[in-house]
């Protein structure tokens, strides 16, 4: 009981202000000026995205693949890098049994060296641009 006496006195209280409260009119114009601030902050947060690689970039890529996978099947006869001349006989003195690699494995370990090589290139310099 004594709660809803305590709620109905805080509410003529609150309806007793409420009614002193001037009310304020806005200036005539109010929604231009408005809309000219949303319309200047909408312009300062548009983000333009910019692509990682450009299309040049997508061509030169195209281009060093397609001569990857084709140079090698130019000719049975030669190869575009002859890893067959490599000397391994210093794998001897540490003990190794007949170490023999394929040139596939090769092939694989210099093309994911120079990927790695340049991505951490690549990405180094887009990260600098980034951040100044």
């Amino acid at each position: 009981m004594e709660e809803n006496r305590n709620t109905a006195e805080l509410d003529a209280f609150a309806k007793k202000y409420v009614k002193e409260i001037h009310t304020e009119s806005p200036s005539k114009d109010f929604t231009a000026s408005l809309m000219s601030k949303i319309v200047v902050e909408h312009q300062k947060s548009v983000f333009r995205m910019k692509t990682l690689i450009s299309k040049k970039g997508w061509f030169v890529i195209f281009v060093l693949v397609l001569a990857l996978i084709l140079i090698p099947f130019e000719s049975s006869e030669k190869s575009f890098i002859d890893f067959s001349e490599l000397d391994f006989s210093f794998f001897s003195k540490i003990q190794i049994p007949n170490l023999s690699i394929s040139n596939t494995v090769l092939y694989a370990i210099c093309f994911f060296g120079l990927s790695f090589a340049a991505q951490v290139i690549f990405l180094k310099n887009y990260f600098n641009k980034r951040f100044e």
